[in-house]
């Protein structure tokens, strides 16, 4: 039987991807807390601290991956930058308007350029209409279905893999690869630069998560689309992305190529979690030092002082309770860290 995981884009290939297009979105201080309430008065008594201070860019044709564990504030991030939440603070720039100050009449109209695909292709489709609707809704809500509207269906269809002739089915008569087809084609509807695929296969099975993958290099070769690709998952994002940003309760930790990240990561944090995933070629497996973090996450209602993962960490000392490792390029290869004790260690690949 065929191997089902997509096969590696070769290195070159990837740095001459990220290199041929101009940033369309920049993320600076990006800030999302959410207040805790309660008593008598419902007074605000403290906050979760979901996203706090994350920056990166992104730039036209690129995929950046946003990975980290369960709760770390990647898909608030995600969220943020198209304005379904609203920030507490910081800017977010595309094509150097800040949307984070737009009216909701200015942003409507840039929400055109920049669409989301949810993580649970069941939760995210209307199941009481058909999918012919489901993909042209966006084009009815923007006046452009009467020219061409039925036409441009068909085409979205056959570009992600459906047969146009089901479109007068509902979501529930297809399966979860399938609908998850039918959420990135209703993204694809009014031709935007840049998609912020929200975890858009971790609900989905192996096979289907390779299939799922492949088309969205395809669609991103075809259409020149920049993503935003939100994951937990090491072994996924190796296969797509760019550039990976890694964070951790609500920090971007470190930020480098796919390369510099997989091969010599220099965050204890990174190293953690490459350390996890699991060797495909079993004559490397007892070769690889498993660090294994002790004690839990901390509350982002009340993280650590000075670094948030101090509390996990074997390298930590004084400096790291009382002051906040700044992101900066340690080491001057354009590879910025978060950490006072930063240090390159080679990972075992396989």
């Amino acid at each position: 039987m065929p191997s089902t995981r997509p096969e590696p884009v070769p290195e070159d290939q990837l740095h001459e991807r990220a290199q041929r297009g101009e940033e369309i979105l920049r993320v600076e201080g990006l800030t999302k807390h959410f207040p805790i309430r309660g008593g008598v008065f419902n007074r605000q008594y403290g906050a979760v601290q979901a996203v706090d201070g994350v920056s990166l860019t992104i730039r036209a044709g690129e995929t950046v991956s946003l990975v980290g564990e369960s709760g770390c504030g990647k898909s608030t991030t995600g969220r943020c930058i198209v304005r379904l939440l609203d920030p507490t603070a910081g800017h977010v720039y595309f094509k150097g308007h800040d949307l984070a100050e737009m009216s909701k009449r200015q942003l409507r109209q840039m929400r055109r350029e920049i669409q989301i695909v949810f993580q649970d292709p069941y939760a995210s489709l209307n199941p009481r209409i058909n999918v012919a609707e489901i993909i042209g809704e966006p084009l009815r809500i923007y006046g452009r279905y009467r020219n061409g509207g039925k036409d441009r269906v068909k085409e979205l269809m056959r570009l992600v893999g459906l047969n146009p002739e089901h479109g007068n089915r509902f979501p529930h008569e297809f399966s979860g690869g399938q609908r998850q087809r039918i959420g990135i084609a209703r993204s694809l509807a009014l031709n935007p630069q840049l998609l912020i695929l929200d975890e858009p296969v971790s609900a989905l099975d192996v096979s289907i998560q390779a299939q799922v993958i492949n088309l969205l290099e395809e669609l991103q070769d075809e259409l020149g689309l920049a993503y935003l690709f939100i994951a937990h998952d090491l072994s996924v994002i190796r296969h797509l992305s760019d550039r990976v940003a890694v964070m951790y309760l609500g920090h971007v930790v470190e930020f480098g190529t796919k390369q510099e990240i997989f091969q010599s990561p220099t965050h204890p944090y990174t190293q953690a979690l490459l350390s996890a995933v699991p060797l495909t070629d079993p004559r490397l497996r007892g070769k690889r030092e498993r660090i294994v973090l002790e004690g839990d996450v901390p509350s982002p209602s009340n993280p650590p002082s000075g670094c948030r993962f101090r509390t996990r960490c074997w390298k930590a000392e004084d400096i790291c309770a009382t002051e906040v490792p700044a992101l900066v390029d340690r080491f001057g290869h354009g590879h910025p860290s978060a950490c006072h004790f930063a240090e390159p260690k080679a990972t075992i690949r396989g």
